[in-house]
């Protein structure tokens, strides 16, 4: 049992903590835009940020960074969903299974399922139809509706997860007597079989 929850463990943290970081990147690269845009690193860059003009290339780097944020979550998500199977067969053929540990994983990969077979694909097109419109336009607020709802979908996962993570982690204190309880059931089950 011990290996079995020492595994889930492993796989749980790198689930966790794969998602802690692709989260950061993803609010990150909007921002790196405009760090690049008011300190390009070189002066020739500059110069040819100069001419095409900041504003305007501000909106196609925004728009390249959208896509690759797009391009993150759908294989994160994938990878999440394969983890996620991955650790629930861990859990569910360990020596004891506990369904609040089986539960705990099935809730996850529900979350995950639901952000990438529904929202992010709204958030994809929505994304993609709202350059240039707008703030007051329907296409733009269902755009942050669904941002929203994916990253109160994003909190609650980690949420559930460091629960999960620590009802793995911390156990109970063991009974003294196990070993005289074992014993005794497997001297049971001989007397048992004899008969």
């Amino acid at each position: 049992m011990i290996q079995f929850r020492r595994l889930a463990s492993v796989l749980l943290g790198l689930w966790l903590g794969a998602g802690i970081v692709t989260d950061v990147t993803v609010t990150t690269n909007f921002s790196t835009v405009d760090r690049f845009l008011q300190s390009p690193g070189s002066i020739a860059t500059s110069i040819e940020l100069n001419k095409i003009g900041r504003d305007r290339l501000r909106e196609i780097l925004r728009r390249n960074a959208g896509e690759e944020n797009n391009y993150i979550f759908e294989n994160f998500e994938l990878a999440e969903l394969g983890l996620g199977a991955v650790l629930f067969f861990v859990l569910l053929f360990g020596d004891r299974p506990q369904i609040s540990m089986l539960a705990f994983t099935a809730v996850m990969e529900v979350i995950v399922g639901v952000q990438h077979f529904f929202l992010s694909p709204q958030i994809t097109a929505l994304g993609r139809q709202i350059v240039g419109l707008a703030k007051s336009t329907p296409e733009y607020q269902r755009f942050w509706m669904f941002h929203g709802i994916y990253s109160g979908s994003e909190i609650l996962k980690l949420v559930i997860g460091f629960a999960f993570f620590l009802r793995l982690v911390i156990r109970q204190k063991p009974d003294p007597n196990q070993f005289a309880k074992e014993y005794a059931a497997t001297q049971a089950a001989a007397v048992g079989k004899g008969a």
